[in-house]
């Protein structure tokens, strides 16, 4: 073992270094290791809120597979499978991005047929036009 100060050899036992006398926070020794901080990994994002926002008011039929991905991102992370978090994390964001997407679509056909019959009003024989 060495020792973090100065980086001379130290017993693997010893408390403090005997060179320098720092402490060594041996885990050998009871009470003297100190919890660091734990690796989580790298920072995914589920997109889950977001998956179930446009299921709720875009599209269910592409929100139900971002739903899916996005809950499979934190199993995956929990299983230490990072590289298949990061996919399914993708997925998610893909599947709510395509409804969206099929939202606006809808939107802008609905739109486009409210203007043709209200253009096909104005200019119709009067025999078609409504009363």
């Amino acid at each position: 073992m060495f020792c973090p100060q100065c980086g001379s050899q130290t017993s693997d036992k010893a408390a403090n270094c005997p060179a320098c006398g720092a402490p060594l926070g041996n885990p050998y020794q009871a009470g003297t290791a100190q919890p660091g901080p734990m690796y989580r990994g790298p920072e995914i994002p589920t997109y889950l809120a977001q998956s179930i926002l446009v299921t709720i008011f875009c599209c269910w039929v592409f929100g139900i597979p971002a739903i899916v991905y996005a809950a499979k991102v934190g199993s995956k992370l929990g299983a230490g499978d990072y590289e298949g978090a990061r996919q399914a994390s993708d997925s998610a964001k893909m599947w709510c991005w395509i409804a969206v997407g099929s939202w606006l679509v809808l939107v802008l056909i609905y739109a486009a047929i409210f203007v043709f019959f209200i253009l096909l009003g104005e200019h119709a024989p009067p025999h078609v036009r409504p009363a």
